[in-house]
């Protein structure tokens, strides 16, 4: 049973490297810079265009090989890189506009924060359906349990909170260097990732809760 367990965390540990090279090797720094100097640091290859096509070439043969056992085609493949791509650039762009909203100090708008913790849950549940395995039913049951409910004051520190745990997930040294296979920094961007789907659905469903009391 270890012996399964150790070789499927080794997979999906590779899997994500693969996907985090296609999703960051040779990316543009636009999402570097952030409202107020607060963001992901930008992420540079030194060694140019020809090597990161010939390791977005390479990271795209890994994973095909990995995902669904070969039941997904390439061109399927590459389309759903392109999709967890923009999801990841959104929500960075989304936790932005958080950061200003929460230094502006402006009264609540808790129709606009159900909006956007909203499409974060929607864009990182779609990320851990490609790249994570699957969650059992129980750590399922588990998370249900985690469900909170904030109000008008708490709903701030959620927003903080699900912002700085957003900015570790997208600052995870993996994806400043992904040809390094780390077991422990994937484990932590997957539980980032856990994190940032079970806030912004608290966040939600607070925010929606907030409004219709107003």
């Amino acid at each position: 049973m270890k012996h399964q367990e150790s070789c499927s965390t080794k997979s999906a540990v590779r899997r994500l490297a693969a996907i985090i090279s296609l999703l960051f090797v040779g990316a543009g720094a636009a999402l570097a810079q952030a409202p107020g100097g607060v963001g992901a640091p930008a992420i540079v290859n030194p060694k140019g265009d020809t090597d990161a096509q010939t390791n977005r070439e390479a990271a795209l043969r890994s994973a095909e090989l990995r995902v669904g056992g070969g039941g997904m085609d390439q061109r399927h493949l590459a389309a759903a890189i392109d999709q967890t791509k923009q999801d990841f650039k959104r929500i960075q762009l989304i936790r932005n506009d958080m950061v200003d909203y929460l230094v502006a100090k402006k009264p609540p708008d808790y129709k606009w924060v159900a909006e956007q913790a909203s499409e974060i849950n929607r864009r990182a549940s779609r990320l851990k359906s490609f790249l994570m395995p699957s969650a059992p039913p129980e750590a399922k049951k588990k998370d249900a349990a985690k469900q909170t409910e904030y109000d008008g004051e708490q709903i701030k520190g959620a927003l903080v909170e699900l912002c700085n745990t957003i900015y570790s997930f997208t600052g995870n040294a993996m994806f400043k260097d992904p040809s390094s296979v780390d077991v422990q920094k994937a484990a932590a961007a997957g539980g980032d990732l856990l994190a940032i789907i079970a806030l912004s659905d608290n966040v939600k469903r607070s925010a929606e809760r907030l409004k219709a009391s107003q």
